[in-house]
């Protein structure tokens, strides 16, 4: 029996001695709790990777690199490479190569001969190889057999009587009147410039030029001029051509032609 008892207390023992082991193992003392701690709190700097040291100019401000605050453009167009086109809300070229470039007109040049248009009484030169259309009693028509832009060039020399009462200053709304039959059918695009003086056989007159566009979509260029001549005549020089090549070429022509004028 005695020995029975003292088995049990030896039993008894162990388990306690066990108990007390596992407490010690679950439930570190305080100090090392506390280095535990500090291993792990990730907000420690004291124990974080040393900085990169970088070898920055003097005075260096990082902020400097960023930008304000920029509104976004949601009506910004970008090209094919994300590149902004244009700036604001109306397309306007940033580059030059971006502008249109016009394609130059080539410059025609010309050779000229006499001709004697007996019916208006008048000589004046005229570039060699034009048709000559003389089926009017008042008019000479020149036309350029080469066709440009989908339009052949043509000078219209033509000498009118009017009344004794008409005077140079009454040319002006001769010229405008003249400037609006033409263009009032067949176009769908008209304007004109102011008058502006200009002389024919040495009498004061007046000039004006056009812009037009065919119903056909042909655009075309021209210039009306008008004089007073003696015996209560008119005369009217009105060249018309293919539009981009009056500057070129076509001043030159119908500047030609007028200053060769001369009555016969």
């Amino acid at each position: 029996m005695k020995k029975a008892l003292r088995v049990l207390a030896l039993v008894m023992l162990a388990v306690l001695l066990t108990g007390c082991a596992a407490q010690e193992q679950n439930f570190p003392d305080a100090d090392t709790a506390q280095v535990s701690a500090q291993q792990k709190d990730p907000m420690d700097l004291s124990t974080a990777v040393p900085r990169l040291e970088l070898d920055l100019p003097e005075g260096y401000d990082p902020a400097s690199e960023e930008g304000g605050e920029e509104d976004f453009n949601e009506s910004a167009v970008y090209d094919d490479y994300g590149r902004n086109v244009y700036a604001g809300a109306t397309p306007i070229p940033l580059d030059p190569i971006d502008m249109p470039t016009a394609t130059p007109k080539p410059t025609l040049t010309f050779e000229y001969g006499t001709v004697n248009a007996e019916k208006i009484r008048l000589s004046f030169d005229a570039p060699a190889g034009w048709g000559i259309d003389d089926s009017e009693a008042d008019a000479v028509t020149l036309i350029n057999p080469n066709e440009l832009d989908g339009y052949n060039a043509q000078i219209t020399i033509r000498v009118y009587s009017v009344a004794s009462t008409f005077r140079t200053n009454d040319l002006k709304t001769e010229l405008r009147d003249t400037l609006k039959n033409l263009g009032q059918y067949n176009f769908t695009n008209w304007k004109t410039t102011e008058l502006a003086s200009r002389t024919i056989l040495k009498k004061d007159g007046f000039y004006a030029d056009y812009e037009g566009t065919y119903t056909s979509g042909v655009s075309i260029y021209g210039r009306v001029m008008m004089a007073l001549l003696d015996n209560n005549q008119v005369i009217m020089l009105h060249i018309s051509c293919p539009d981009g090549y009056f500057n070129s070429s076509y001043k030159a022509v119908i500047n030609h032609v007028r200053d060769s004028l001369k009555q016969i």
